[in-house]
């Protein structure tokens, strides 16, 4: 109980410390079944659209202020010239927008297919003009194969919708394959998020070895297989194979280096 209250307490702070209209993010936190759309004007800049009701608030603590993403921006803001980044299973933008506050000179390209988390990302571009000028949203999914497939949103937990769902509302995506897309690239990518809820096995069994090696850095949140062929420790053994030093960050994220 007592951990309990300390958690509270922190991320009290940390809403009073970094967010300009922090009695909204309080709000959203009290009243969680509350639908309403909110804006977080962050003081560093940023400006975050997020559904009550949602996990959406939890995708910001996550990324901002626990900073799950840390090893990958550290890395990220170091790199010279223009650095290409890859968002794969972009949700409401804030990986994205992370990245564009972090290197002034990256180049984004995110991947979203999901109408309703589509939308929210596009409002948080709008929200941030500067940042958006360097971020390419695309309405696609990424997987191993280019295809239409369908697609199951889950509206608790927006960011665990997915080509693998069994409920919640469905829409047919465009998947398109990874290789296709980084042969489409001039340019080497630097960094690449992938938290594609399960279609990762289906990248690292389709994709050629030799793609690989035109990616400096991966971000990754490893699921468990849909197809149930491929265990997690297994997909991790190919992937340093192929080359990459593996950190693990937390149960279920690594940052992959060369």
């Amino acid at each position: 109980m007592a951990e309990y209250r300390r958690n509270k307490i922190r991320t009290a702070w940390h809403m009073v410390k970094g967010i300009e209209n922090w009695p909204t993010a309080m709000g959203m936190r009290l009243r969680r079944k509350n639908p309403r759309l909110r804006l977080l004007a962050f003081r560093n800049g940023l400006n975050i659209a997020c559904r009550g009701g949602t996990r959406d608030w939890d995708v910001v603590h996550e990324l901002y202020f626990a900073g799950s993403y840390g090893r990958a921006m550290n890395f990220l803001k170091n790199l010279p010239g223009e650095p290409l980044v890859f968002d794969l299973g972009g949700n409401i933008g804030l990986f994205s927008l992370l990245a564009a506050l972090t290197h002034p000179s990256a180049r984004i390209h995110a991947y979203e297919p999901g109408p309703p988390n589509y939308q929210v990302f596009e409002m948080n571009c709008l929200a941030n003009p500067s940042l958006a000028r360097r971020i390419h949203l695309h309405k696609e999914a990424v997987g191993g194969q280019t295809r239409v497939a369908d697609w199951f949103f889950d509206e608790f937990n927006p960011g665990g919708s997915g080509m693998f769902g069994s409920s919640g509302l469905k829409y047919q995506v465009q998947i398109r394959a990874f290789a296709e897309i980084i042969s489409s690239m001039t340019s080497d990518i630097a960094l690449a998020k992938i938290d594609i809820e399960g279609a990762e096995y289906e990248i690292l069994t389709s994709i050629p070895p030799e793609f690989w090696q035109r990616i400096q850095a991966i971000s990754l949140e490893l699921h468990s297989d849909p197809a149930g062929k491929i265990s997690p420790a297994r997909f991790m053994e190919q992937m340093k194979q192929f080359g990459f030093k593996i950190e693990q960050e937390s149960v279920i994220t690594y940052f992959l280096h060369r």
